[in-house]
């Protein structure tokens, strides 16, 4: 929770203290989805060969050390950043070093969870530590931080917590038996990258790798272009504007947890589909909420979207293929997401934003959590509970 939650909270570091860094720098809004984008583009793709690395290697403890140490050091040299484009270079490279944290941490918690908690102990690791960490307690640290001592200092503040979670894992974390794990295959222990393959093959992966770039497009792009919303368009000040975007870590935190919980009562597919439809009161709250109040409301109803991380991206994904491969599986749905979500869907809200103005951004958001939902149709269900209720009452089938 404190790898993912942190890696999260300097992700969106960026997009919190836009309205310091875009002034000095003199970025746009095209821009500032520029810089969002590098970061998800070499997240998406070091996610993926990053986590198949750590599932051929079988050596998943050492790997998540060396990226938490390299990405903590490129945090702090976006201190340094003189230009935009030394920022979109410097954030690029950290991306880098993120991409392969959540699918690894997630593979901690798939070899460790019964099948009974398997999705609510994915929430608390993806939307739970995102929503405490960088949601909750991110905007209104390091709005804070930059006020007192500008945006800069901020960033040099990051290597610190990065050096204790970097000691935590080398003390803390054991290697976890990713083939004594109910789900995987019989035979070598070793797995091959040739066999990894065959994940493709399997709907819920598919319908997952299309459902992350519409979810992402949705929860990424209105994380970016609410603080510039509510700035420029809606007149609150940094500090409002920061404890309002902290309502959305104080939503993640609460259906973090709740969202995946009821997926193990109720089962998968029709959670996924309920709460994505809901979601899409978030940014249509923003756009017609009379005030701060009313905004706060709708955020934190509509933010119940971003508990089906924890499903679409990990507890679907790690009950539908052999769980030897589950990170590589769960990093090519990050993959495609970062790249269809936060690459294309950040910068093409970023576009409309300069050409309509920021609130077409999030009406762009509201629709993609419209499409989200209807996607999350194509699922076949695979939470323990509800299969085994199927085997026994043929009615359920």
């Amino acid at each position: 929770m404190l790898c993912f939650g942190f890696a999260m909270y300097d992700r969106f570091a960026i997009s919190n203290l836009s309205p310091f860094i875009m002034e000095e720098l003199g970025m746009n809004n095209a821009q500032l989805g520029q810089v969002m984008a590098a970061l998800a583009l070499a997240w998406a793709f070091s996610g993926y060969f990053g986590s198949l690395l750590s599932d051929v290697t079988a050596n998943k403890k050492r790997f998540l050390l060396a990226v938490v140490l390299l990405f903590s050091a490129f945090s702090f040299m976006t201190g340094f950043a003189s230009s935009f484009i030394m920022l979109v270079v410097i954030r690029f490279v950290m991306g880098l070093f993120e991409g392969p944290i959540f699918p690894i941490v997630q593979a901690f918690s798939l070899a460790q969870s019964s099948t009974g908690r398997r999705g609510l102990n994915m929430g608390l690791i993806s939307t739970t530590s995102m929503g405490i960490i960088a949601n909750l307690i991110g905007p209104i640290l390091l709005v804070a931080l930059s006020q007192a001592f500008g945006w800069r200092i901020t960033f040099f503040t990051t290597l610190i917590p990065g050096l204790i979670i970097a000691w935590l894992i080398f003390k803390v974390l054991k290697e976890p038996d990713m083939t004594m794990i109910e789900g995987a295959s019989a035979g070598k222990k070793r797995p091959s990258f040739r066999e990894s393959l065959a994940i493709f093959k399997n709907r819920n992966v598919r319908t997952s790798m299309v459902l992350s770039c519409f979810v992402i497009s949705w929860n990424v792009g209105t994380l970016v272009y609410t603080p510039l919303y509510l700035v420029n368009v809606r007149g609150f000040g940094p500090s409002e504007m920061s404890y309002i975007m902290a309502v959305f870590g104080a939503g993640a935190v609460v259906w973090g947890m709740l969202v995946p919980g009821l997926s193990d009562r109720f089962g998968r597919k029709p959670v996924t589909i309920f709460f994505m439809f809901l979601s899409i009161l978030s940014p249509l709250g923003l756009l017609t909420a009379a005030n701060p109040i009313l905004i706060a409301v709708c955020v934190f109803i509509g933010w119940s979207g971003s508990g089906v991380f924890a499903l679409f991206q990990a507890a679907i994904i790690g009950e539908s293929v052999d769980t030897k491969y589950a990170s590589t599986a769960i990093a090519s749905v990050q993959m495609t997401g970062e790249i269809g979500g936060s690459v294309i869907g950040v910068a093409a809200a970023g576009i409309l934003a300069d050409m309509y103005g920021l609130h077409s951004a999030l009406i762009f958001t509201a629709c993609c959590a419209a499409v989200a939902a209807i996607v999350a149709f194509a699922y076949y269900e695979t939470a323990p509970a509800i299969l085994a209720k199927r085997k026994t009452d043929p009615s359920l089938r």
